[in-house]
């Protein structure tokens, strides 16, 4: 038995058992039946396609943050021919940039050069000199419910972690998410299913309330986590 025969043959066992209401016509004609099977074929690649947004294919452009007292995270991303470290502002907001310490996972220490600011959102990056592994940012409109990763330096402790989510609300320069992340992941890139820069990790906000009962038994009334946009951003130099 050909394995392109064995494998229409198991999808047509997993769709008959798992999709209710799809169960194929078993004295369909073989035209039908090959129809059916590559759609599903189609759907299997989709639902299982292999991630990019994991840490294997990540470590490489990752970085741990120090500045002063201050622990955050960091990534490498391009823009246009060159490439540049980003985290939050917050982190390095009052430290001069040859205090702030930016550590990729191989204990190599990068040399910072150029700092800009975005102007109205809490993002900051250095220019990095020489060609590095660097992300992308992603260029369309994210979708609500669009699965995410966001690895950083959770709680601060020198260590990336990844913890993956949805995405829950898009803004015109935020987005809400699910991802559990917390203090020290500030900086962090949001990643999606391409591995391409959605946003950066950057806070959360106590939305609990014990008087507003349009929000009781809702996500609404507790912790929300946003990240910033990367699009339509204006730099200036500091």
């Amino acid at each position: 038995m050909t394995g392109l025969v064995q494998r229409r043959l198991l999808l047509a066992a997993l769709l008959a058992a798992a999709l209710p209401g799809a169960a194929l016509d078993w004295q369909a004609t073989s035209e039908s039946m090959g129809r059916r099977l590559g759609q599903f074929s189609a759907y299997l690649d989709r639902a299982f396609r292999k991630r990019s947004d994991g840490f294997a294919g990540s470590k490489d452009k990752l970085v741990v943050i120090v500045a002063g007292t201050k622990a955050g995270s960091g990534f490498i991303m391009r823009d246009g021919s060159r490439c540049w470290l980003y985290t939050n502002a917050h982190v390095v907001d009052g430290v001069p940039t040859g205090n702030v310490r930016a550590t990729l996972l191989n204990n190599t220490l990068l040399s910072l050069g150029e700092r800009q600011i975005a102007l109205g959102r809490d993002i900051a990056r250095f220019e990095l000199a020489g060609p590095l592994p660097a992300f992308l940012p992603e260029q369309g409109m994210p979708d609500i419910g669009e699965s995410i990763t966001i690895l950083g330096n959770s709680d601060g402790r020198g260590v990336v972690t990844e913890i993956r989510g949805r995405i829950l609300g898009v803004g015109p320069q935020e987005l809400e998410v699910d991802a559990q992340f917390v203090v020290g992941n500030s900086g962090s890139p949001v990643l999606n299913r391409e591995g391409r820069v959605v946003g950066v990790a950057s806070y959360l906000r106590n939305c609990r309330s014990s008087t507003d009962w349009s929000k009781r038994d809702t996500r609404y009334n507790g912790i929300r986590r946003f990240a910033l946009r990367l699009s339509g951003i204006r730099w200036i130099r500091r």
